[in-house]
């Protein structure tokens, strides 16, 4: 059974470890490609069987100092930021968290913030800003548009509200708009790639 599939990601009542297995993965897509990160998640979480959830698992490779060799078997990447994010979002209730709460866990950014509240919890008003829904606002003349992520702080926020804006013109709630997209682009780029 999959804990988190990032072709349907947005599922608002998760049990705690598809939760928790959303919160890991949503950590280490940062920058990457969801579906090479996603096989990299499924290797990461086959070990240890007897682990009763995601959580579990993050808590015994801590334990046994084994967080960044599992992290580095599997080829995460950024393996320091991620080990240290996935021990930093333990103690975090996942169901009332918000993104202040998640923003203070170091390796969490407001995007990656915004990504697990957008798609765990249904009326939020959040905007992934992604690559993706950059390229989106910048085709749809919103000024000064760049090209990755911003840095929480007043340029996030205005496109944050630019993003809701084009949501709200178009009639759809932000978690579906940011997969519409999301699902476009992706779309796209794998056509160009293909022969």
């Amino acid at each position: 059974m999959k804990l988190v599939d990032p072709f349907k990601f947005t599922k608002f009542d998760r049990t705690p470890a598809e939760l928790e297995a959303m919160i890991l993965f949503s950590i280490m897509v940062a920058n990457k490609r969801a579906d090479q990160t996603y096989a990299k998640f499924e290797a990461l979480m086959e070990w240890p069987p007897h682990a009763r959830t995601p959580f579990d698992k993050v808590r015994a490779w801590a334990r046994q100092g084994t967080l960044l060799g599992r992290l580095k078997q599997i080829r995460a990447g950024q393996y320091k930021r991620i080990a240290r994010a996935f021990r930093g979002v333990l103690d975090l209730d996942l169901r009332a968290c918000t993104v202040k709460d998640l923003e203070t866990v170091h390796g969490i950014g407001p995007k990656t913030a915004r990504m697990f509240l957008l798609h765990s919890r249904p009326n939020q008003r959040l905007a992934v800003l992604d690559t993706h829904v950059l390229a989106y606002l910048r085709d749809h003349l919103v000024p000064d548009v760049p090209r990755s992520t911003p840095p929480a702080g007043k340029t996030y926020a205005r496109l944050e509200q630019a993003f809701l804006g084009h949501c709200d013109a178009n009639g759809k709630n932000p978690a579906q708009f940011d997969l519409e997209i999301w699902e476009q682009r992706t779309k796209s780029v794998i056509n160009e790639v293909q022969p």
